[in-house]
């Protein structure tokens, strides 16, 4: 039976309901990408259901007053979320603001009267909100389970491992057959691309992206735990690395290299860039304290992103290709952004209703936008979230993000353990921020629930809990009470009071 060790180092059982919570929680952030991404509303309403589940399970934990801050700014960002689509959908707005007056001019050509709202499509908003309740649940969840630095990292687990999983099988279906997914759905389009286990290769590239750098991150930690003391070098290091150690970080080392080619399989520009844009972010961040004060960081970055642009070279060729021919942007997008914030101008405040770009869309589109294809997509998940919700909605979003972001680049500069859990939400957030900027992969609830996960847990570990600044680290009054970190436990006595 898994045991936790409280501060005082009395140690108890883990209340089953916990236990349980947990691991139904990390099986739906592992397994939300598996049905084509969990896109439509029969997978988000099961995933919804699970979540729930474990919620009522993780009530027996006690929370720390950071956490309480992080949960209630959530509950204000829900709050007004339900006020923007009550705003919607009612026949009487409390704010008083005009309907769309698309209503008007139909129930002129209708011999049925139409009772106008603020929504173009009545009723939309409230089916469209189920990608919205399982990233809720799943961050929430995340921030309760991830002041455990034992469950926190067992979650980093859990979507590294379903990663490269999927990468695997990925890989293998399409080479056998690549008009398919898993060779059991047939692909509508990307008939050259790898996209399994989504539908769209942007998507499938970013969190592959996402998997390789939580994997890379291990590999980093272990280096770390075992970097010589004085005099460090690489046969010196090589030389401390026992047998057990070498297979872990051959493990690691092949988790990397195997979702990093799945990445490059996909041939998505963007998912591919921002990706490895992150891993370099992350690896010199990682390592700042073993580099020179002055230029080192520098450095670093800069060998790594020598070392991207040679994988790219090596095993993204597809990817330079594509940037070759197709440069930066695809036709038609920033004639979709400019037609959109005509959008985001004509409605401001509570925009033209939550999930209904396809429907507004056509009566903004420009002749230079190609007739090929439907764009049910604005392609910017930031400019569709103020042209579906309002300026409102999309600042408290944004202002929210950023200031998470604030919380995790702390807890990378302050934490003395487990740096890895706020780091990898750090850097898998903001590359799944940036590629919302020129795609909707965070609209895709098989990927959102997964960054949801992260961002929750890494905030509960970006805030030290030991008194007067010490190392204990009282997480949510529990902590695992076999060491994680086995190596570092071994090399060092714990200190009195230190939870191990």
């Amino acid at each position: 039976m898994t045991r936790l060790r409280l501060a005082s180092g009395s140690s108890e059982a883990m209340p089953w309901p916990v236990r349980w919570s947990s691991w139904l929680f990390c099986a739906v952030v592992a397994l939300a990408p598996l049905p084509l991404g969990s896109v439509g509303t029969v997978a988000p309403a099961i995933w919804s259901i699970l979540l729930g589940i474990a919620l009522l399970g993780v009530l027996p934990m006690r929370l720390r007053g950071s956490q309480l801050a992080i949960l209630a700014v959530t509950v204000l960002l829900t709050a007004l979320a339900m006020l923007v689509l009550h705003e919607q959908s009612a026949l009487r707005p409390w704010s008083g603001v005009a309907p769309n007056a698309l209503w008007a001019q139909a129930g002129k050509l209708l011999p049925a009267e139409l009772p106008p709202a603020v929504s173009i499509a009545r009723g939309q908003p409230f089916y469209s909100i189920g990608v919205g309740i399982v990233c809720l649940l799943s961050f929430a969840i995340g921030v309760v389970l991830g002041a455990n630095r034992g469950l926190a990292r067992g979650l980093l687990r859990a979507v590294a491992v379903a990663g490269l999983v999927y990468a695997i099988c990925g890989i293998i279906t399409f080479a056998i057959d690549p008009t398919r997914i898993y060779l059991l759905h047939e692909k509508q389009a990307h008939l050259a691309w790898l996209t399994s286990p989504f539908v769209n290769r942007n998507t499938a590239g970013i969190y592959y992206g996402c998997c390789a750098l939580i994997w890379l991150l291990f590999g980093c930690e272990l280096i770390e735990r075992l970097w010589p003391p004085r005099r460090a070098g690489l046969s010196r290091l090589i030389a401390r690395l026992d047998m057990p150690a070498r297979r872990r970080l051959a493990g690691h080392a092949f988790g990397w290299l195997t979702c990093l080619l799945a990445m490059f399989l996909t041939g998505s520009r963007g998912g591919v860039g921002i990706s490895l844009l992150a891993a370099v972010a992350a690896a010199a961040i990682f390592f700042r304290n073993r580099v020179p004060r002055r230029y080192g960081m520098i450095v670093a970055l800069g060998v790594g992103s020598l070392v991207a642009l040679a994988l790219l070279q090596l095993l993204g060729g597809g990817v330079g290709t594509r940037f070759s021919t197709m440069g930066l942007s695809d036709e038609g997008r920033f004639s979709t952004y400019r037609a959109t914030l005509r959008m985001i101008w004509d409605h401001p405040w509570f925009g033209d209703g939550f999930g209904t770009f396809e429907w507004v869309y056509p009566a903004y589109r420009t002749d230079d936008i190609s007739l090929r294809g439907t764009w049910n997509r604005a392609h910017n998940s930031w400019l569709e979230l103020a042209s579906d919700g309002g300026m409102l909605m999309a600042g408290a979003a944004m202002i929210a993000l950023l200031a998470a972001f604030g919380v995790l680049a702390h807890g990378v500069r302050t934490r003395r353990r487990d740096v890895i859990v706020p780091l990898a939400a750090l850097c898998a957030s903001a590359a799944g921020a940036l590629h919302s900027l020129i795609d909707f992969s965070l609209q895709i609830t098989g990927y959102a629930v997964v960054i949801a996960a992260l961002l929750g847990a890494g905030l509960s570990q970006s805030f030290r809990s030991g008194r007067g600044g010490g190392g204990s680290d009282r997480d949510a009054r529990v902590t695992v009470g076999r060491p994680v970190n086995a190596d570092f436990a071994r090399q060092r006595p714990a200190a009195a009071g230190e939870a191990i």
